[in-house]
């Protein structure tokens, strides 16, 4: 479907740029530059998106803390790893998309996880110059950093997912 996605986006993009502006109305256009939008939006969801649904099929139990997010990596030249966070038993399951022939047997794989335990604090606010998140302070000077303004808004969603009883303070 991704590579249908791109194709459909290359083409569209293609023709608003080199058919000239004659041939193109402007009612034509706008359709096109909306139904381009569209495609860019479900070719985001077709990359990364992780439904709850297959997130219990792979942890192979119900769901109940859990939410979209994307853990910063310490490289800085690497991407965002884009998921769903979820609590599983005494740990917290980073659960990627899979791609390609991997999909077949499962539609998310874990790619990142962390006991419960050796969370010591977090801290919620800018992680990126443009992104708002958390971050998961561990021993020592170890932290992990996630982009979630949803998180960043309901600090409740964190705190339930990791079992501690903290009523946060909205600021």
């Amino acid at each position: 479907m991704k590579t249908i996605v791109r194709i459909l986006i290359l083409a569209e993009f293609a023709a608003i740029v080199f058919v000239p502006g004659i041939y193109l109305s402007r009612p034509t256009l706008v359709l096109m530059f909306l139904s381009m939008a569209v495609l860019v939006v479900l070719f985001w969801f077709s990359m990364f998106w992780v439904s709850k649904r297959d997130a219990q099929s792979v942890l192979g139990h119900e769901i109940e803390n859990d939410f979209f997010t994307g853990r910063i990596p310490s490289d800085t030249s690497a991407d965002l790893v884009r998921g769903r966070l979820c609590r599983d038993n005494n740990r917290l399951v980073l659960l990627k998309r899979t791609d390609g022939k991997a999909r077949k047997d499962h539609h998310c794989e874990e790619v990142w996880s962390i006991d419960i335990d050796d969370i010591k604090s977090v801290g919620f606010g800018k992680v990126l110059p443009a992104r708002t998140g958390f971050i998961l302070y561990l021993d020592g000077d170890d932290e992990i950093r996630f982009t979630s303004r949803k998180v960043a808004k309901d600090k409740n969603l964190l705190y339930k997912a990791i079992g501690w009883d903290i009523p946060s303070t909205e600021s």
